[in-house]
């Protein structure tokens, strides 16, 4: 039950694993993404508003300006005779603005040179030219007020929010001279203008040229969810599929007890033969296996020299009729464990066995590294065939393994122990009969 549930919290911790590195992925991703549009929108509005400040200064430039200083003047005059009453004075004002504002020549004119200059462009183009401020230096008031500048110009369509692209401050000197009054008087004023310029279709043209990066940006991003998508599917199928295999394991598990308990009741029942030894060596071979499949724990503690003392002797029974000589130096042992230590011995003796070897040299040393070697006297493996014997189901073809059952899985199984532990593994052939397999681990500290 423990290791189920260690399983289940396994695809637990890869689900949440997946999902913050996606949401991680996909929130630099969309900030990459956001910084780059932005930067690329900024680019766009700076580049159209770019232009339609020189269209603006084209048309400008050929607005017949004489007419427009002479109006100055007149403008001027208009406010000094200004009731000095403030509610006749404002409306006045208006008044004057509407006549200055207004005026046919510089609508007419703004409106034919803007379509003019815009005419084979996709720009929609206003223009506002207004007077902001009239100051008169020599009473020191604003005769203008700058939330109610006078406009010189406008064109017919009105402007937002506009682009002041073009400022003016000049000095006006005037003198007013009456000789039945004796009216001889000098006035001085300071003159702001401005001109405000707008492109009225901005954002549809910005939307337009970023319409491409947009629709890349749509689909990385909706890539990049499928994927996400397509993972989590995975993992879900691969759970659902890893869950039935341990069902079937446990299945499987639980029906060889019956098998097994009846084929152990018939051996203690049978006469000592070499059959009978080789057959109770299988059993508890299936013990084993059983038991690690029912196992709570499925982890082993680090093989301790007792347990190794033991697990020798139990070996030693297991082959009676197979010389095994054994030498051990123990001083510590910081890494392998003692069910790893009995995959690895096991199956390497039970293969001399199996390959008619009579002596079984194992020696066993663990200090600074632990080396495991077996070495005996059966029919070896031919040297082409030595490269190959790790690999899954490889057997040697050759006559005499054809009187020998297996299915290529013992020395398969023994290496991937070995490189659990990123230790190495070499074979070699005796001089005379068999070979030697030597385990080399790092101990740890």
């Amino acid at each position: 039950m423990e290791k189920k549930i260690s399983f289940v919290f396994l695809d637990m911790n890869k689900k949440l694993s997946a999902t913050l590195l996606f949401m991680t992925s996909f929130l630099v991703l969309i900030g990459l993404q956001s910084y780059y549009l932005y930067n690329s929108y900024r680019f766009e509005e700076k580049e159209l508003n770019r232009h339609a400040k020189n269209i603006a200064d084209s048309v400008l430039s050929k607005l017949n300006r004489f007419e427009d200083e002479a109006s100055e003047e007149i403008l001027i005059k208009r406010l000094k005779k200004l009731d000095d009453n403030d509610s006749l004075r404002n409306l006045q004002i208006h008044q004057l603005k509407q006549w200055y504002a207004f005026k046919k020549h510089f609508q007419d004119n703004i409106d034919k040179l803007l379509e003019k200059q815009t005419e084979n462009t996709v720009y929609d183009i206003a223009l506002r030219s207004e007077i902001y401020s009239i100051y008169d230096e020599t009473e020191r008031k604003e005769l203008v007020s700058p939330k109610s500048p006078l406009i010189l110009f406008k064109s017919k369509k009105d402007i937002q929010k506009g682009i002041v692209f073009n400022i003016g401050k000049w000095n006006s000197n005037l003198t007013e001279k009456d000789t039945e009054l004796k009216l001889n008087q000098n006035y001085h004023y300071t003159i702001k203008s401005r001109t405000i310029v707008e492109l009225l279709n901005l954002r549809m043209l910005i939307f337009k040229h970023l319409l491409p990066l947009l629709l890349i940006s749509i689909s990385i991003i909706a890539l990049l969810i499928y994927l996400f998508w397509k993972t989590l599917k995975n993992l879900r199928l691969q759970q659902e599929k890893v869950a039935q295999l341990y069902t079937s394991i446990d299945s499987i598990a639980h029906e060889l007890n019956t098998p097994l308990t009846t084929l152990k009741f018939t051996l203690a029942n049978t006469p000592a033969s070499e059959t009978k030894a080789l057959l109770e060596r299988q059993v508890q071979r299936l013990e084993k296996v059983i038991s690690s499949i029912n196992s709570e724990n499925n982890e082993s503690h680090i093989a301790l020299l007792s347990d190794i003392e033991r697990y020798l002797s139990n070996l030693k029974a297991q082959y009676d009729s197979l010389q095994l000589n054994i030498q051990i130096n123990f001083q510590f042992n910081h890494v392998l464990s003692q069910k790893d230590m009995e995959q690895v011995i096991g199956n390497l003796v039970e293969n001399s066995a199996k390959y008619l070897a009579t002596t079984v040299d194992l020696t066993l040393n663990f200090n600074q590294q632990i080396t495991i070697q077996v070495s005996d006297d059966g029919i070896g493996i031919p040297p082409e065939a030595q490269a190959h014997i790790f690999e899954k189901y490889y057997r040697v073809s050759r006559q005499e393994n054809l009187q020998i059952n297996g299915l290529g899985l013992g020395l398969y199984i023994v290496k991937q122990t070995v490189d659990k532990y990123k230790g190495s593994i070499k074979v070699s052939s005796n001089p005379k009969n068999g070979v030697t397999f030597k385990i080399t681990l790092a101990n740890g500290h």
